[in-house]
């Protein structure tokens, strides 16, 4: 019977199970280890709230790497700018479309604490220009690869995200969920 439910003869009980170590990052990712199948069922439950505060943002490269070749060339030069060397790696999953939880503060919070580790500077201006254009990025990826987000908070932040030209997509993206809004 164990050997059934490790080579996944029983999806919908190693799901439950996995769900709820939701909170257990290392765990989850620990059960990604463990074989294909595993891998499979807890990437997702590993990437729907990336931005989350108790995870770092080393990450961030990783959505850098789903995005297409004009896209990554405004990537290199936007960084390039700041002396920040990116390369891009090839990707096993469409990370951006596991996303279920995208408050808009911490998206910022994480691409700025990212590019404080990069450029050795822990104190990059919260609202810094510089990061506007990545998270401009960062948040059309999540639109145009199919995420359906649960919870989506707006924070109106000092810098425009140009993505919120269409309110048809920003209804189509936040179906089903809980919005919360704030200035």
């Amino acid at each position: 019977m164990a050997s059934k439910i490790l080579m996944g003869d029983m999806p919908e009980l190693m799901e439950n199970i996995l769900k709820h170590l939701n909170n257990e990052i290392d765990s989850l990712y620990s059960c990604a280890l463990v074989n294909r199948h595993w891998c499979k069922m807890s990437i997702p439950i590993l990437w729907k709230d990336p931005f989350s505060i108790k995870r770092r943002s080393l990450f961030i490269p990783i959505y850098f790497s789903s995005f297409g070749e004009n896209e990554k060339l405004i990537i290199k030069e936007c960084l390039k700018e700041l002396g920040i060397n990116i390369e891009f790696s090839k990707l096993l999953f469409d990370y951006a479309s596991f996303l279920k939880v995208l408050y808009t503060h911490q998206l910022a919070d994480k691409v700025r604490e990212w590019m404080c580790l990069k450029l050795d500077n822990p104190y990059l201006h919260y609202y810094d220009s510089r990061t506007t254009p990545l998270i401009s990025l960062l948040f059309k990826l999540f639109l145009e690869n199919g995420a359906i987000l649960h919870e989506f908070g707006l924070e109106f932040l000092r810098f425009e995200l140009e993505i919120f030209h269409s309110l048809e997509q920003i209804c189509n993206f936040t179906q089903d969920s809980n919005i919360y809004l704030s200035t």
